[in-house]
């Protein structure tokens, strides 16, 4: 949906260029590609129109927000993520404590003096199992 949202957002940008009395809104926007999604795989979507200004305007979505918050980079989950499987596919699934020790060192790479002594909080890993 994210993908229709930022199609539409980029639309209502190009219809702000033009003259204010040729111009289309944020909800007729919407609506043009509510039936677009509708008419290319039959089913139906709602487009907030809200949505697509603050989109057009800069606003991140609610995913890339997060993401950006996260500590792992994409591609640092999906090391991760391989690892946990294959641990527990080899007979040794990883402990919370063993997780965390894996990804602080991860990070200690890859940010050095900025990623914190402690490393990852208390409840990260729950938070991460939870997430995926």
């Amino acid at each position: 949906k994210d993908d229709i949202i930022d199609h539409a957002a980029a639309a209502y940008r190009l219809e702000l260029k033009k003259p204010a009395a040729h111009c289309q809104g944020a909800r007729a926007i919407a609506n043009d590609f509510e039936k677009l999604y509708l008419e290319s795989t039959g089913a139906k979507i709602h487009l907030n129109h809200g949505t697509v200004r603050n989109r057009a305007a800069g606003m991140k979505s609610k995913k890339d927000a997060a993401m950006e918050q996260g500590w792992l980079l994409p591609e640092e989950e999906d090391i991760i993520i391989s690892h946990i499987i294959q641990s527990a596919d080899q007979g040794f699934p990883l402990t919370h404590r063993r997780l965390k020790e894996d990804v602080d060192r991860i990070l200690q790479g890859r940010l050095g003096d900025e990623f914190p002594e402690e490393g990852v909080g208390k409840k990260w890993t729950q938070w991460f199992v939870a997430k995926h």
